[in-house]
């Protein structure tokens, strides 16, 4: 085996954790699944009936609104022409919470633009915290918007038994245990603000490949961020369009998935020797923050931080095709025409459904940037076959502007996160949606993943290039960048004005979120 692999053992471990861990019978039912099939429990019980279920709020009633981003259930129940995709899981799994706590009324967060990009969402966010109509328990990746004071710390309630599963001592115990520190899911100090409930099989996107096209001209897809653009040239020469972004990305602007998963933490990982500053084997907010401040990120100095920049502008200057901001690619690569798509692995079981793609397509991870294109990456490690601890796809906050001075609301959105992570009850969605992995032990892999998880997958660094800190300086960075690939400044003043807008950031969020820096 060759050096950099990590063996086989190592996936089968995390499998193992996750598939057999959590084999309790439920103190409560499950909701009913899909196929009808038996689950433990007894699917009559009342909460009186079952020892370790509290009626909430006393019986007052409440209504708790939820928004589950890409895991609401549709309103239709059929499919149908103009809405063709039917997702019912999660109302199967309310429903039943609400005959457990018939006086909690569930009600879908459905105004939300899910689809839309982060700064999209933080607008809608921050309209409905204001009018005090946001939703008790909402998505926003994790940890993104900490500087906002929105999140309820959740440490305290994870050291509590979640009542739902008979014998469960802690609800953290429900989960792997690098899911407990890890560094999106957690604040400043370190305290889980955010509840997984599903994970990404393996990185979150995904190149779709065309192998019809890869096998005509006898090229395997790309194992690594050289190999693309080696590929893309063969491919363009051939009459292909080599490769397009994921649909959404109609910008130039930094924090797309190239650099999420294909670059910044390849690069950041090679500076963790000195951004680990805790020595935990991850680079945190904080971290990157001091990093920032102690000036190792500075493109006007570090040979590292320029080529970083150079190879998210060289997507955009030798990858995209003419007019890339301006055409739908998808009956193009229905047509056999597009050689490689960026997706999300969340949008593979519609594509493994797609009537109207002309050839089989194959689907494999994101490719690193590895010392085939620079010298200042860190190594890459691969696994054998499969994911490594996998990162959160659906996690959860309760939002606190909304709850702080409703105990009542509070107490119903912590038990139906607990509810929620009833193994059987993230089963049946992973199930459902057939492309992602449950966030607890014991839930189940959809078959679906088969040949996705037989896949070799880079091992992503615990760490991340930082950008700006601030919203209003991310802006600002994104124009600076946008201004150099499009050559109307040179690669000096980018890399100065890049620093200073980093330095800005960073300082405007030590005096946002009255962050302690002496020692520094």
């Amino acid at each position: 085996m060759r050096k950099g692999k990590v063996q086989y053992l190592m996936m089968v471990c995390i499998c193992l954790a996750l598939v057999l861990g959590g084999c309790s019978n439920n103190a409560a039912p499950a909701a009913e699944k899909n196929d009808n099939k038996e689950t433990s429990g007894n699917q009559e019980s009342k909460p009186e009936e079952n020892a370790g279920i509290k009626q909430i709020a006393e019986g007052r009633p409440v209504t708790l609104t939820v928004d589950l981003h890409g895991w609401m259930p549709t309103i239709n129940t059929e499919p149908t022409a103009e809405n063709p995709n039917v997702f019912l899981s999660t109302q199967k799994i309310a429903d039943e919470f609400m005959k457990l706590h018939p006086n909690v009324k569930i009600a879908w967060a459905r105004t939300k633009p899910v689809g839309k990009l982060q700064n999209e969402i933080a607008e809608w966010l921050t309209t409905q915290i204001s009018a005090g109509t946001a939703p008790a328990i909402t998505f926003t990746w994790g940890n993104n918007y900490l500087d906002r004071g929105w999140y309820e710390p959740l440490g305290d309630v994870l050291d509590t038994p979640n009542e739902y599963i008979d014998g469960n001592a802690k609800w953290s115990d429900e989960f792997p245990e690098y899911l407990m520190s890890h560094r999106t899911l957690t604040d400043n100090n370190k305290n889980m603000v955010a509840i997984p409930v599903v994970l990404y099989s393996g990185p979150a996107t995904g190149y779709y490949y065309n192998k019809t096209a890869f096998e005509k001209l006898g090229i395997e897809p790309p194992k690594d961020w050289e190999q693309m653009f080696t590929d893309a040239k063969l491919l363009k020469e051939n009459g292909y369009i080599p490769f397009t972004q994921w649909g959404n990305f109609k910008q130039i602007e930094l924090g797309q998935w190239n650099e999420q998963f294909s670059v910044g933490p390849f690069y950041a990982a090679a500076l963790m020797d000195k951004t680990d500053y805790n020595k935990d084997g991850q680079v945190d907010t904080l971290e990157n923050l001091r990093g920032v401040k102690a000036g190792l990120f500075n493109p006007a100095e570090h040979a590292y931080a320029q080529e970083m920049f150079k190879q998210l502008k060289r997507m955009y200057t030798d990858l995209l095709s003419p007019g890339w901001q301006n055409t739908d690619y998808l009956p193009k690569w229905n047509e056999g025409k597009v050689a490689m798509r960026e997706e999300g692995l969340w949008a593979l079981q519609a594509e493994n459904g797609n009537k109207q793609r002309s050839f089989d397509f194959g689907v494999v991870p994101a490719p690193p940037v590895t010392k085939a294109t620079s010298e200042f990456v860190a190594d890459v490690e691969y696994t054998e076959k499969g994911p490594f601890q996998p990162d959160p796809d659906l996690s959860l906050n309760i939002l606190k502007p909304i709850v702080d001075k409703n105990p009542d609301m509070k107490e119903a959105a912590v038990a139906f996160l607990k509810y929620l992570s009833v193994p059987e009850n993230i089963s049946m969605m992973v199930l459902e949606q057939g492309a992602a992995l449950g966030a607890v032990k014991g839930s189940e892999i959809p078959p679906l993943l088969n040949d996705w998880m037989s896949n070799s997958f880079p091992i992503m660094p615990k760490a991340s290039w930082p950008n700006a800190f601030t919203e209003d300086m991310n802006i600002s960075l994104n124009k600076q960048f946008e201004l150099w690939v499009k050559g109307e400044t040179d690669d000096k003043s980018f890399f100065a004005k890049a620093n200073e807008i980093q330095l800005k950031s960073a300082d405007d969020y030590i005096k946002k979120m009255d962050i302690d820096i002496a020692g520094w």
